[in-house]
């Protein structure tokens, strides 16, 4: 490996990319909906557009199929401010396609249509694939769960995250838990997650991740362990419910957001961007978890094809809510 250089970019993602169809008209049922929205889609991507949108230089390393939709997202992508150099376009690959709708209770469904040697192109990334100079450009190295479901891909993830973290680079780990997506017995899945938060600075999951991973109830303890494993800062949000932020041997209680929710897939991938976002300025752990929940509250408050909020109307937005609770 070269000499380690500075870093010339705020953040390096590893990640998936795909296609997402979603309803035009959320809260209906899907057969009485009459036209769907594509979206560039998947956690990574979601984080990387949030990202762009706040004004952070990125690199994304991720891989599509060689068809008119990897094309397409792509485009889609580099329009949104999304740095597209590393994503490369995978021959006798089609690119993955996800189907997510909201029903009338505000609960989620995704169906993954994604299949091996077919239709997943990042099963083609290898450890030898990852270029060291890439990894290292940026200050952080940010890999989501997706990385790390199958081989050859997990082995190429956590080389790169101990790569960064033995450079010096901050190495953040989200986790995003889709159990349709492994193929491992549940206990072996939680060792891998394990052994991907134990190369990590920063881990972000939701508390129902955090219990089933260190198999505890109480999701305090949930975050201790998670930091004894290597951790400086442990995040775990719950939706409407308070983000718990563990650092510094401190808990620190983060309350939400109140906002009229429009549509909230992906609302943990913009907490990732605006806490990663605020962590990269210089804010603490603590600042940087308001950061993030302000960011998701504005995602959620806004139709699925909107654009994601910028810096000045986060700002804005932690401004007046400070105001209401004065």
């Amino acid at each position: 490996m070269k000499p380690n250089r500075a870093p010339d970019l705020d953040i390096v993602i590893i990640g998936s990319a795909l296609v997402e169809l979603t309803p035009q008209q959320p809260g209906r049922p899907v057969q009485e909906v009459e036209s769907f929205v594509p979206l560039p889609g998947g956690s990574a991507t979601n984080f990387a557009v949030a990202l762009a949108a706040l004004g952070i230089d990125m690199s994304f390393i991720s891989r599509v199929g060689q068809d008119e939709l990897g094309q397409w997202l792509i485009n889609q992508l580099a329009r949104r401010g999304v740095n597209t150099q590393l994503i490369e376009r995978v021959p006798e690959h089609l690119t993955p396609v996800s189907f997510c709708w909201v029903d009338q209770s505000g609960d989620k469904t995704f169906y993954f249509y994604r299949a091996p040697q077919f239709s997943d192109p990042m099963s083609t990334l290898t450890a030898d694939a990852l270029n060291c100079h890439e990894i290292l450009r940026g200050k952080v190295l940010d890999l989501t769960e997706a990385t790390i479901r199958t081989q050859p891909a997990r082995d190429a993830a956590l080389r790169a995250a101990r790569i960064a973290r033995q450079a010096g680079r901050t190495v953040c780990y989200a986790i995003n838990y889709r159990p349709n997506s492994w193929h491992e017995p549940p206990q072996l899945i939680f060792d891998i997650q394990k052994q991907a938060i134990a190369i990590a600075d920063v881990v972000i999951m939701n508390e129902q991740e955090a219990r089933l991973i260190f198999g505890a109830q109480d999701i305090e303890q949930a975050l201790r362990q998670a930091c004894a494993l290597g951790p400086a800062v442990a995040v775990a949000t719950a939706g409407e419910a308070a983000t718990l932020v563990a650092f510094d041997e401190q808990l620190v209680e983060i309350p939400s957001y109140r906002v009229d929710v429009q549509y909230d897939v992906g609302a943990g991938d913009a907490f990732h961007a605006g806490f990663i976002a605020a962590y990269l300025r210089g804010l603490s752990a603590s600042q940087a978890a308001r950061w993030g929940a302000a960011v998701a509250a504005l995602r959620i408050s806004r139709p699925a094809s909107a654009p994601p909020p910028t810096t000045a109307e986060v700002e804005q937005f932690i401004r007046c809510a400070q105001a209401v609770d004065r």
